[in-house]
């Protein structure tokens, strides 16, 4: 087999690590409905959206705070704390505040490209967790890529194991909830899809904050890094499961008429 062959292959094949997890985490959200379940065209929509525009818009809005962020930096160095933890303090505005706060912004907007199939609660979930699903594909597919680059293939099998069952998990079960409050919004009267992206913006800091903590603390240990990376996969999970949950609940009440 030829070199070209063989890149070729390893090209096609770290695509589909990169986003069979998340197709096969909208899947099963789609399909937590028991009855009148979304359309899979609005559905793919909506993970669509998420893994081209809502992952571009927010790179370029990203980088321009990220740019700001680090000019206004400059006008601080005479305290003499946020120079010695400038590294901690980097991680946690881009992990915390920056990154949660841009991208469900983005990612809520798939679940407004299928708003016309949202006529009941639990249709939010399904069209917020598809366009976060979407997100994390193509985010994954990158950290994948750059993994694979710089370290190897065990490098980029250790990356894709671990975001496949962290990030992608949590960027839809976030998404999800901003989902909820446009749809509990326009069929229940209550909530707003802008509380729905406050807990989805909450969901992302934590978990951005709980994968950060090694740098922010300073840990050099692999022990804690293996922790606090448990922890923030068992809170991604938790995340997953809560959001089925509430698809199977709401599934299951009474329709009008």
């Amino acid at each position: 087999m030829s070199d070209m062959a063989l890149e070729v292959i390893l090209a096609v094949t770290v695509v589909i690590v990169a986003f069979l997890p998340s197709v096969i985490y909208m899947i099963i959200v789609r399909n937590t409905e028991r009855y009148q379940r979304e359309p899979w065209r609005a559905v793919i929509k909506s993970f669509m959206w998420g893994a081209t525009f809502g992952v571009i818009i927010a790179a370029i809005i990203e980088i321009i705070l990220v740019y700001f962020y680090a000019e206004s930096f400059h006008l601080l160095r005479s305290y003499e704390f946020l120079a010695e933890h400038k590294e901690s303090l980097n991680a946690i505005v881009i992990a915390v505040i920056i990154a949660p706060f841009v991208e469900e912004a983005t990612k809520a907007y798939g679940i407004i490209t299928s708003r016309k199939y949202v006529d009941e609660p639990e249709d939010g979930f399904v069209y917020g967790a598809s366009s976060g699903f979407g997100f994390a594909a193509t985010e994954n597919l990158l950290y994948e890529v750059s993994a694979l680059l710089t370290g190897g293939i065990i490098a980029w099998a250790i990356v894709a194991i671990i975001r496949s069952i962290s990030s992608a998990l949590l960027h839809g079960s976030a998404t999800a909830m901003t989902g909820f409050g446009y749809s509990s919004k326009k069929i229940l009267g209550r909530s707003s899809m802008g509380k729905g992206y406050l807990v989805a913006v909450s969901m992302h800091a934590t978990f951005n904050i709980l994968a950060s903590l090694p740098i922010i603390l300073g840990l050099k240990a692999v022990e804690a890094y293996g922790i606090l990376l448990l922890i923030a996969i068992i809170y991604a999970t938790m995340a997953f499961k809560y959001i089925r949950r509430k698809i199977r609940y709401y599934d299951r009440l009474p329709r009008p008429g």
